[in-house]
């Protein structure tokens, strides 16, 4: 990160923020509403007096947060505080009030290359894809603004969206493929999944049409809107997995890069690495028919499963080719290591509310926004695999598969929560 030395000071990763010493000017800083997301985010893991202040500033909506020279240094050691150079910053002078300016990049707008895989031309040329798919999805609409998408699951008027981002659910509505609006009550809350389901009077809606089977790694995946528009291209990259937060998938191996593979130079006792029955000096060459070139590969290999997922290991000792299984474990982060994580992992793009902890699944890399999630998502053939339920990070969304889907909403039938069809929904 670099740090510009100047009266104001500028740390370019993913958020700009300025600090000044002095008095404010007049003109008033006010919060974006991804911005307030951000503050929102970072109040469970700030000091008293720090989230006072924070707390301050959302009420009075402002971007501007001031703060004592005492309050400065402890947020710049904060393991929520994401400007590494901002540690560097010394502040002397006594009695001085600090304002930090909080700005996000417009990544809403940013411009996109011809040459990038979002690039207009693209996405135009594959909404035939998208045709029947898009006729299943909705937005929706809370406060008079668009919050969500919403995914129609029976012909009688059932939709599900993502539950987090409905901010008012008394003026919730939703728009079809067809731009008529409806009014939408808000029938029940999957807090486990984050998963709202909505009613709309309506009848000979077209429900979702599941996918026969999941998508695999490496599938490309359309999001498209009610109006037949592919919103955005991604791949699909980390299986159905649970999403435990501060939780981190672990071998327990000291990892180094060789000419013939990654060299184990070190192993953790009791760790799954020990437990499969590595040793000091085994070279990986390949992990579940990936290959192994240097530590990164392997590193990143592991951080894309999830704890409990058995690996196969493919390794050579003494020169001979041999192979072993691993079922991964938990690595716990500490208190000070999860906030970091957290508050790192949401620069360079406009996470969702709620963003992790959902037991079922899967990764894609599609640069969605909050509003984009809840609406189905499809393979190339145009059949739903899931539904978007959270833009995590830069480089990464979650979308929950199918057959979850059809098990949420089987399992509320037979609870009777929803009454049943009768003719069924189509597959």
């Amino acid at each position: 990160m670099k740090f510009i030395t100047t009266r104001h000071f500028i740390f370019s990763i993913g958020l700009t923020l300025l600090f000044f010493m002095g008095p404010l000017e007049s003109t008033q800083a006010q919060i974006s509403r991804d911005l307030r997301n951000i503050f929102e985010s970072m109040l469970d893991d700030l000091d008293g007096d720090l989230r006072l202040k924070f707390e301050e500033a959302l009420e009075t909506d402002s971007s501007i947060v001031k703060l004592s020279r005492e309050q400065f240094k402890r947020f710049r050691q904060s393991p929520v505080n994401p400007f590494d150079g901002l540690k560097s910053a010394a502040v002397n002078q006594s009695g001085t009030i600090i304002a930090l300016k909080f700005e996000l990049p417009d990544i809403r707008n940013r411009s996109v290359h011809p040459l990038e895989r979002q690039n207009s031309g693209l996405l135009a040329s594959l909404r035939p894809a998208v045709k029947n798919a898009s006729k299943s999805s909705v937005l929706v609409y809370s406060n008079n603004r668009p919050v969500a998408m919403g995914t129609i699951f029976r012909d009688d008027g059932y939709i599900l969206t993502k539950a987090s981002e409905l901010d008012d659910t008394k003026t919730i509505r939703c728009k079809l493929f067809n731009s008529i609006e409806m009014r939408a009550r808000l029938i029940e809350i999957n807090k486990e999944h984050d998963l709202a389901i909505l009613k709309i009077e309506a009848a000979g809606l077209i429900p979702a049409r599941w996918a026969n089977q999941s998508a695999s790694i490496g599938n490309f995946l359309l999001t498209p809107d009610p109006f037949g528009n592919v919103l955005a291209l991604g791949t699909f990259s980390v299986p159905t997995r649970s999403t435990a937060v501060g939780q981190q998938a672990f071998l327990g191996v000291q990892p180094e890069t060789t000419p013939d593979g990654v060299r184990v130079s070190a192993i953790q006792p009791g760790t799954a690495s020990a437990l499969a029955g590595l040793q000091n000096g085994d070279v990986i060459t390949k992990l579940n028919q990936i290959v192994v070139m240097d530590s990164s590969t392997l590193v990143k290999a592991i951080r894309d499963r999830a704890p409990g997922d058995r690996i196969e290991i493919t390794f050579s000792r003494n020169g001979q080719t041999q192979s072993t299984t691993a079922t991964l474990a938990a690595r716990e982060y500490s208190g000070a290591q999860a906030a970091r994580f957290k508050m790192m992992n949401r620069l360079g793009a406009v996470p969702s509310q709620r963003y992790d902890n959902f037991p079922s699944v899967f990764q894609h890399d599609a640069p969605l926004f909050p509003e984009d999630c809840g609406g189905p998502i499809t393979n190339l053939d145009g059949e739903i695999v899931g539904i978007n339920i959270a833009r995590l990070g830069r480089a990464a969304s979650y979308a929950i598969p199918a057959s979850t889907i059809q098990s949420v909403i089987s399992k509320y039938e037979s609870d009777a929560k929803l009454p049943r069809l009768n003719v069924r929904t189509r597959q």
